[in-house]
């Protein structure tokens, strides 16, 4: 059976509800909601809009000057003068919807004088060619509790910070339940909104990664059983994933100058053949040349593949890291990958990968 060693990716999900905004960068243009989600529209019903309302809270005029679009699908308008201080207006937006059915993520980037940096907008939904029914539409099930999917992802977080997302949920029973969690990994913040579930509603399912909490470096999964009415229901917990990475936000100019630099002589090698069985021994030479100390906060090898790296690697100093691999389950091409979870502002991860032909 052939078999290559990859990475598992969870599903993105694709539902934020209105009432649980991300934080734009600082700004007297003060939204009410960053995303709209339409949730399940059919095909049949043509354009869809929405308006993103704000406010200028600040004490001078701001004009908004650009609103991109990431596709041509999605067509804003929006005012061009200025807004005076205290005063409100909107950006209307269309969506086509004339492209199929298929989920869609479409985002507006909005420039304008309040701020060096744009606010990220976003409208959201699943188009579907003909209606469905709530089972078929939210297809996991833990008893009457269903979700469109049990993996989400939430993508990079900066350690020392935290990240939410959300997701719709329903319930399909005839009664209502009360959803709650249990035997919840450190560091995962998880609940049902609104908590009671009536027959046929449709709720959100809020979770947040916080690396204040639990500390970890690179792809971390965090989990969580439902409980229904305190029951728990269900085999499979719910799972969240998440990519920690080291946080440079607050570093100084001075810091980030003299901050370690990451050199591999290469990132790749190879083997030609091995029988299956057999112990492949790689090895990689990584350097500092940097002015502070370079940290591995984490050496992370695949199934099958083990890794022995150092901790830290002073100023001008290179360092050896070994890579093994073990081809007792492995047969045909093969790709073995260490990632390396690092202190450097310009390469925080490093992938070395080894490839090669297992034969039985």
């Amino acid at each position: 059976m052939e078999r290559k060693i990859s990475y598992i990716c969870l599903m993105l999900c694709l539902f934020v509800p209105k009432i649980w905004a991300q934080v734009p960068p600082e700004s007297d243009l003060v939204f009410t909601k960053l995303v709209h989600d339409f949730g399940d529209i059919l095909l049949s019903d043509g354009k869809k809009s929405c308006t993103f309302n704000y406010t200028n809270k600040g004490s001078r005029p701001i004009v908004i000057q650009q609103v991109l679009t990431s596709c041509g699908c999605t067509d804003p308008k929006w005012d061009k003068a200025p807004v005076m201080p205290g005063k409100s207006g909107q950006i209307s937006v269309t969506f086509s919807n004339d492209q199929g059915p298929y989920p869609f993520e479409k985002t507006l980037t909005v420039y304008s004088t309040a701020t060096d940096l744009p606010i990220i907008l976003k409208i959201k939904g699943i188009v579907h060619e003909k209606k469905k029914s709530l089972s078929e539409l939210f297809p996991v099930a833990y008893s009457s509790f269903r979700l469109r999917n049990s993996q989400y992802h939430l993508g990079q977080i900066a350690q020392g910070e935290h990240k939410t997302d959300s997701a719709q949920v329903v319930n399909t029973g005839k009664s209502a339940i009360e959803v709650g969690f249990t035997k919840i990994s450190k560091g995962l913040i998880i609940s049902v909104y609104p908590k009671k579930l009536k027959p046929g509603e449709i709720g959100y399912l809020r979770y947040t990664v916080d690396t204040r909490i639990h500390t970890d470096w690179g792809t971390v999964t965090y989990s969580a059983q439902p409980c229904i009415n305190g029951k728990p229901e269900g085999t499979a917990p719910i799972e969240i994933a998440a990519e920690i990475r080291d946080n440079f936000k607050n570093y100084t100019k001075e810091e980030l100058a003299n901050a370690p630099i990451l050199l591999a002589e290469q990132t790749w090698t190879s083997f030609d053949q091995a029988k299956r069985g057999s112990k492949i021994e790689k090895s990689f030479t990584i350097s500092n040349r940097g002015r502070t100390p370079l940290v591995i906060h984490k050496a992370i090898p695949q199934d099958g593949v083990t890794v022995k790296a150092p901790t830290a690697i002073a100023p001008g100093k290179s360092e050896t890291i070994a890579v093994g691999i073990d081809t007792s389950n492995m047969i045909g091409e093969i790709v073995a990958v260490v990632t390396l979870i690092t202190n450097v502002p310009s390469r925080p991860i490093m992938s070395l990968s080894v490839t090669g032909t297992v034969t039985p």
